[in-house]
């Protein structure tokens, strides 16, 4: 995995809380490790989508 990719999901993760804040919503330590699980997880099937197909024909 790329550099820039664990960059994106945690700048996401931090802009996600920025715009809470702004809006005055609740925020918790745990919604924000659960923002970094959700986009590793999204960023792994977007890597197995992406490998080459095993079947030639």
């Amino acid at each position: 995995m790329k550099l820039g990719v664990w960059f994106g999901i945690i700048f996401s993760a931090i802009l996600s809380f920025g715009v809470a804040a702004f809006y005055k919503q609740p925020l918790h330590w745990f919604l924000f490790i659960i923002l970094i699980v959700i986009g590793f997880f999204i960023n792994t099937i977007i890597l197995i989508l992406k490998l080459p197909d095993d079947h030639t024909s």
